[in-house]
């Protein structure tokens, strides 16, 4: 695992792991809404039964006299337990008196009796809790001991019979006990497994992108090392030729003074060949050492999470911790993206070679947004300069490590001052470099 965790990692498993609960639960809802569908049907299904027995009493009121055998009529009727006789009920009196628990008595004022009905025999112990409320704002009477008006789900539905125009409500709660577990660990199962096969081969795709961009960065990288340093040795070359020229000139005159007839041409050919030469050269350093650049707005923080990536490597190699600090708003600077790339990448290469082997190794990159310019300081954990260093280390060829060219904190500079920007160097005081860069602010 890289030292760092990456923010497209981190942006891969978010979307994994929400895409997994969304799968949890939805399976986990499915099955919730399952069993509401299941208690909801045998609500209905009791209602239909007790429908049944309400309609048999309207049927069977006027057919009974009230002197019948009970013990016989409840063998067809079981919800019938009782028959009494009134006396003189008034043929306008109320049809349905309210007895106890699911219990109501039915009149017959014509015939003067009244028939007890206890309406659980017509509940065959669901799973739904039921209720029959006898008014409508009337307590309702438990038929079921699950029935519970804070239940989550919660049904009603009325009676039209005439004399018995009741109300039944049912209730139930999911049973989180009878959940399938199997369904969802599936699903986790196929998800783990297609989270880290999409992560295997995203990671490979990224490495390769990263590597094909370590390569092209590299590659452009030692083309301007190359710039630098064959435009350090033609500056060099070209003196002495120059020296040389002057000097076959000064020969020519002279030679055409002595006695040796056939050296002022040997002499002005080996001139002539001199000042090509010259001129190749001074062509060929022109080439190199400036090209035309349009400045533009840039990103500072877009550009060193580039760089990072690059380097990304050797920061897991030599598990240098990066401590990152941008506090100026996403703002741009005027100047070149490669450039810029470039000074970031050899102060962060730099940084880290410098700190190989230390335990502690970290660098940190802090930002400040001053009236019309921005400070960036790049401080690292290592030795720091040294009084040399801090006076030569923007020197061509000068370097404290035998097997750097010496080049880098050249290049830094003069790309700096072609991005009229500025660079100091310094010593932390608690130990270790710090570099402090300053860019012109594009407004």
């Amino acid at each position: 695992m890289p030292h760092t965790y990456r923010p497209w990692m981190k942006r891969y498993w978010l979307v994994w792991l929400l895409l997994t609960l969304v799968t949890l639960f939805a399976l986990l809802a499915e099955q919730i809404l399952d069993q509401r569908r299941t208690r909801e049907a045998e609500f209905h299904q009791q209602f239909s039964r007790i429908a049944a027995y309400l309609t048999q009493n309207e049927t069977l009121l006027p057919l009974l006299t009230g002197d019948e055998n009970l013990t016989e009529l409840q063998k067809k009727f079981p919800q019938i337990v009782q028959l009494e006789h009134t006396q003189n009920r008034p043929l306008t009196g109320p049809r349905f008196e309210d007895a106890s628990e699911g219990r109501y008595w039915l009149y017959n004022p014509y015939r003067q009796f009244r028939m007890l009905v206890d309406l659980h025999f017509a509940v065959q112990a669901p799973e739904v809790g039921l209720a029959l409320a006898f008014h409508i704002h009337a307590q309702p009477a438990i038929l079921t001991s699950a029935y519970s008006e804070t239940a989550r789900w919660q049904w009603q539905r009325p009676f039209i019979n005439l004399y018995q125009p009741f109300l039944i409500k049912g209730s139930a709660n999911p049973d989180w006990r009878a959940l399938h577990v199997a369904p969802p660990l599936l699903a986790l199962t196929l998800w783990l497994i297609i989270g880290f096969l999409g992560w295997g081969l995203l990671r490979h795709w990224r490495q390769n992108v990263e590597m094909r961009l370590r390569a092209d960065y590299f590659q452009r990288t030692r083309r301007e090392s190359l710039g630098e340093f064959t435009a350090g040795i033609i500056h060099e070359i070209n003196q002495p030729l120059t020296a040389i020229n002057t000097w076959l000139h000064t020969s020519q005159l002279l030679l055409k003074q002595g006695k040796h007839d056939s050296l002022p041409q040997t002499l002005g050919a080996i001139s002539l060949q001199t000042e090509r030469l010259a001129g190749l050269l001074q062509r060929f350093r022109d080439i190199v050492s400036e090209r035309p650049v349009a400045m533009t707005a840039i990103g500072v923080e877009s550009t060193w999470r580039r760089v990072t990536v690059l380097l990304q490597q050797e920061l897991d190699a030599g598990a240098v911790v990066l401590h990152q600090q941008f506090q100026h708003d996403h703002a741009r600077v005027i100047g070149d993206e490669q450039w810029l790339e470039q000074v970031f990448h050899n102060l962060l290469q730099n940084a880290i070679h410098m700190q190989q082997g230390q335990a502690d190794a970290w660098v940190a990159i802090n930002s400040e947004r001053l009236a019309h310019e921005i400070k960036i300081i790049i401080s690292d954990n290592g030795p720091g300069f040294s009084v040399e260093g801090l006076a030569q280390a923007c020197m061509p060829f000068y370097s404290s490590r035998p097997e750097s060219m010496g080049l880098g904190m050249t290049l830094v500079e003069s790309l700096m001052l072609r991005m009229n920007g500025q660079l100091r160097l310094a010593n932390r005081a608690e130990g270790g470099a710090e570099i402090t860069l300053i860019f012109p602010l594009a407004e």
